[in-house]
């Protein structure tokens, strides 16, 4: 999986970290647990701030906090090669955070490719 960080400026925003933004390819084909981010350490979790994905064909697809672990989307209908796939925009103040020392998962309904792109902190979980 290919990252690369980015600088982000501090901002006094409610709910928003100054923490360096990453970006991660996602790329996954398992039925069920597919790893998008390993766990973060003691005291941290990822924050999830825009994403986008795309399927090969229909399946289902939800982000979770752990490897068959706690919901953070609803379940995803994914259509064959679908012009928009499905996306959260960038959400500087994150639309959903792993629990502390928790991979971030990509769950799938089938044994089907689903590609795209996570943008996402390290943030402290307390």
């Amino acid at each position: 999986m290919a990252t690369a960080e980015l600088p982000m400026s501090r901002t006094t925003l409610p709910g928003v970290s100054d923490a360096p933004v990453t970006r991660a390819v996602v790329s996954g084909a398992t039925s069920g647990d597919n790893t998008l981010v390993a766990a973060a350490g003691a005291g941290k979790g990822i924050r999830v701030l825009a994403i986008c994905v795309k399927a090969a064909s229909a399946v289902t697809f939800r982000l979770e906090s752990g490897a068959a672990g706690t919901a953070l989307t609803g379940v995803v209908p994914l259509v064959a090669n679908g012009d928009l796939g499905w996306s959260l925009p960038f959400n500087p103040a994150g639309w959903c955070d792993t629990a502390a020392n928790t991979l971030l998962n990509m769950e799938l309904g089938g044994a089907v490719q689903v590609s795209g792109v996570l943008v996402y902190q390290t943030v402290a979980i307390y």
